[in-house]
């Protein structure tokens, strides 16, 4: 009986531990499944936004006259990216302007002279960057719009700063860096810096430390010095500095793509883009265009109005073949 009584014992003592180990079990496997269908709804949810259509983002927000052209091919949206330089006598000009056009297979990146004269209306005549100036995105969509005869509804703005922490919360980008381009690149990272450490000194205070660079070839620029390239002028055209501008943003996607299973740089980057950039663009957009954009093969890029149609007299551009300028700016943006 004594035997009976103890192994009963025993059997409760041990099933109770059984018992303790089970729940933790289960526990163990319900967190599992959870992660499980977590992942499975991020993927779904991924795959849904990548599969949304372009021709779903082009469309005319209310109340704004874009001057768009119809008839454009749907497969493409079209997005004005647009480089705010520093308020300057209460004014910021578009320093850059470009084009991004994204489909599912590629994408294609192309330039437009800033020195462009265009008619900006209300305004008269001038320069294509002024456009921004006197009214904003909506104005600058508009301008590209009735010269080129797009359809561009979408745009994404940055400023020096924002340039500097978007290039910073990928780890920098690698750029082949010229010797004559060398001091022009310290000195505009340097202009950079001074501008944006006056207005917030907390934020960028540490590249006080920075060290100039003094050999050329490929080098792996952080933020400051990326921003600093784009901006190199004077020693050449204006094309060359347009190309310059085209090539950090192919180096920014590639880097981005050699991280792409890399969720700090995401989180990173969407702090970025909460806190600095300005765009019409949802959330839900911005992440489908990001997503074609990775999947995408080379980036092909141009720039417009091309040397054929236009007459430079050094200080400014004039079309001279408008059909003739349209008609190239259709055939990048919209061929294979």
């Amino acid at each position: 009986m004594y035997y009976d009584t103890y192994r009963g014992k025993r059997g409760e003592k041990g099933r109770r531990q059984r018992g303790g180990s089970g729940c933790t079990g289960w526990l163990i496997r319900s967190l599992l499944k959870l992660l499980a269908l977590l992942l499975v709804a991020a993927v779904l949810v991924a795959a849904v936004l990548y599969a949304l259509p372009p021709s779903f983002m082009n469309v005319e927000p209310a109340n704004a006259d874009l001057s768009l052209t119809d008839g454009l091919p749907g497969d493409r949206v079209n997005i004005l990216l647009l480089g705010i330089d520093f308020l300057e006598d209460g004014q910021q000009r578009s320093d850059s302007m470009m084009i991004a056009s994204v489909g599912y297979n590629s994408i294609h990146l192309t330039s437009i002279m800033r020195d462009t004269m265009v008619d900006i209306p209300g305004y008269g005549r001038h320069k294509l960057n002024s456009a921004y100036s006197y009214g904003g995105a909506e104005m600058a969509m508009r301008v590209v719009n009735d010269t080129f005869k797009l359809n561009i509804t979408n745009y994404v703005a940055v400023d020096f700063s924002t340039m500097v922490d978007l290039v910073d919360a990928i780890g920098g980008v690698d750029v082949e860096v010229e010797e004559r381009e060398l001091e022009h690149l310290n000195k505009y990272a340097y202009d950079t810096f001074r501008k944006i450490n006056t207005v917030n000194p907390e934020k960028y205070g540490h590249y006080i430390n920075s060290q100039p660079y003094t050999q050329g070839g490929t080098l792996h620029l952080n933020g400051l010095f990326a921003t600093g390239y784009t901006r190199i002028r004077l020693i050449d055209t204006d094309y060359i500095r347009t190309s310059r501008q085209r090539r950090v943003l192919s180096a920014i996607l590639e880097q981005v793509k050699a991280q792409i299973w890399n969720p700090l740089m995401y989180a990173r980057l969407y702090g970025v883009c909460r806190n600095s950039i300005q765009t019409n663009l949802s959330l839900a957009e911005l992440i489908s265009l990001g997503e074609k954009a990775l999947v995408a093969g080379k980036i092909e890029t141009d720039r417009m109005p091309r040397d054929e149609y236009i007459l430079d007299n050094g200080s400014s551009i004039e079309i001279t073949d408008v059909q003739g300028n349209i008609a190239a700016m259709h055939g990048f943006l919209y061929g294979d």
